[in-house]
């Protein structure tokens, strides 16, 4: 399970598009409250000013979490260099506290301190987390991480650490691998480095090595009992409704994929290309 927080998770980059996105969300969580007036957060005097008070908060929002996301990093660069899945979890959560407490301080100054309690500041963080969610999700289609080809190769520029049977710890980049091959007691790496292939020969079993590298953004995917390949690098030289062959792009090494597989991967080769 610890794993799965080590793994490789991409970082959003600045630029104009993520940073319109950014800005677009908080405009869309102020229309959200304005029109769904969730926690009783409404309008009761109809009056013009109290509209422009709904839409500043969305502005806050955005422009807190542009501090969190950008500025932050930009000044202490070395600590997001390796940005890994439980990383981002904890930097989020911290996010939510962050953008929270602004909210919680404009809120407060808006209504002349009144209720400025620790409980209350907990209010206003769960309902950043819940009207943000809910308008990215419907904005961002957050369930497109379901479609795993495209965050994939987001994921392929990123490098892991594989242990061995014999507790050996070996870098790998995603972008570098090509297939996997099970050779009874050991896996062979096959690689592309360079422009050039080699072999990385490691003890261990494939179920061991796919355990460490297949997950939800990973390029990696096992098509055969004794294979995992790098989708990037392949296409679909026969297929059937039972059976497949997959072939190195541009001619080379052919592997089977066996029949358990054969949807999935048929479906991934030609989505991700």
């Amino acid at each position: 399970m610890i794993q799965y927080f080590e793994t490789p998770f991409p970082r959003p980059k600045k630029n104009r598009t993520n940073v319109l996105w950014i800005f677009l969300i908080g405009v869309l969580c102020s229309v959200f409250i304005i029109i769904f007036k969730p926690f009783n957060i409404e309008n009761k005097t109809g009056a013009l000013y109290e509209y422009l008070v709904l839409f500043s908060l969305g502005i806050l929002f955005s422009s807190s979490i542009y501090v969190w996301e950008f500025v932050v990093p930009s000044l202490f660069p070395k600590s997001f260099k390796k940005w890994t899945l439980g990383r981002a979890i904890l930097w989020y959560s911290l996010m939510t506290l962050f953008v929270g407490a602004l909210m919680f301080l404009y809120k407060s100054y808006l209504g002349g301190f009144s209720d400025f309690t620790f409980k209350e500041y907990l209010f206003v963080c769960g309902r950043v987390f819940l009207i943000s969610t809910t308008v990215s999700f419907f904005v961002l289609g957050l369930i497109s991480y379901t479609q795993k080809s495209k965050i994939s190769s987001i994921a392929s520029n990123e490098s892991c650490f594989v242990k061995a049977s014999n507790g050996k710890v070996t870098q790998l980049f995603f972008h570098e691998i090509l297939y996997i091959e099970s050779d009874e007691n050991y896996v062979d790496i096959n690689l592309l480095k360079n422009g050039e292939r080699r072999k990385e020969v490691i003890r261990s079993s494939l179920k061991n090595i796919e355990d460490q590298l297949v997950y939800a953004i990973s390029p990696i995917y096992r098509c055969h009992r004794k294979f995992l390949i790098n989708f990037k690098y392949f296409e679909v030289l026969d297929s059937g409704t039972r059976s497949m062959t997959i072939q190195l792009k541009g001619g080379g090494t052919i592997l089977p994929v066996s029949k358990q597989y054969v949807t999935q991967i048929n479906q991934l080769l030609i989505n991700g290309h």
